[in-house]
């Protein structure tokens, strides 16, 4: 039985150097989402120097968690997920946009099949084209010398108008049920940033659940605006890989990786 104060949507963000954009995130939940059905927004703050209570934003449906500790991507979504009190979960980037007025059609997907894990939304670009990347085929060695040649199996799927079955999708716009996530212990909080959205839908698949792509629901991303510093990026990018590929004994993947990293963190 449904308490009175149940949610049909819990929205979690996690906010490290992205004030200025975390405006325009809430901004568009208020304006697609509406009234059209129960929910609440969570804000994760892990930058100590960034005060967010001062935001100019409506905060009747926000509730702010004011960690302050940059205990990374992961780790900040499942403190956010700790307090949430909807069914479902979407899990998003504060520098994202939700574009669409189509949130239902997502929940909806869930009901049609018991059988769906976790379903992520269609990523674009400021400029309205499509992120690469924001779903694919389980990363391996064979992936990881056509992605480096740039020839992805995965092109195919994050660049499809309808919705298409995957092996993963991106943390950036994530919808999984609360219970589902709890059962899991959310994300693995040794991916400090990156990869743990691969792990978890592979831990979802492991349960003989499905992934979907649904490219319908539309999220508008600045990728990568919380960092200042590329090569940080690119650090943190490649010690998840490396962890991913250990936790799951691609050893062949990740000896192939350590080759890739020592020519590209140099640049």
């Amino acid at each position: 039985m449904k308490t009175s104060n149940s949610k049909k949507l819990s929205i979690i963000i996690v906010s490290y150097n992205s004030k200025r954009n975390l405006k325009g995130c809430i901004d568009s939940i208020y304006s697609k989402i509406g009234n059209s059905l129960n929910w609440e927004v969570i804000v994760v703050n892990n930058d100590e120097r960034e005060d967010l209570s001062n935001l100019k934003i409506d905060f009747s449906r926000v509730k702010l968690i004011d960690h302050k500790k940059n205990v990374g991507f992961g780790a900040g979504m499942n403190l956010g997920a700790s307090k949430a009190k909807g069914e479902f979960l979407l899990l998003l980037n504060p520098d994202t946009e939700i574009d669409s007025e189509n949130i239902w059609d997502v929940l909806d997907e869930f009901k049609r099949d018991k059988k769906i894990g976790i379903m992520g939304g269609g990523i674009f670009g400021r400029n309205g084209e499509r992120q690469e990347w924001s779903a694919g085929k389980e990363i391996s060695l064979y992936d990881l010398i056509r992605n480096n040649l740039g020839f992805s199996r995965s092109e195919k799927i994050w660049n499809s108008s309808e919705k298409i079955r995957c092996d993963w999708v991106a943390g950036t716009a994530l919808f999984i049920k609360r219970k589902l996530f709890n059962e899991l212990g959310g994300f693995d909080d040794n991916f400090f940033m990156y990869f743990e959205d691969m792990d978890l839908c592979r831990r979802v698949r492991k349960k003989g659940l499905k992934i979907f792509f649904y490219p319908e629901f539309r999220v508008l991303h600045g990728c990568g605006e919380s960092y200042e510093d590329t090569r940080l990026q690119k650090k943190h990018y490649y010690d998840s890989m490396e962890k991913f590929l250990v936790k799951h004994s691609k050893y062949s993947g990740f000896l192939v990786t350590k080759i890739v990293r020592k020519t590209i963190i140099r640049k």
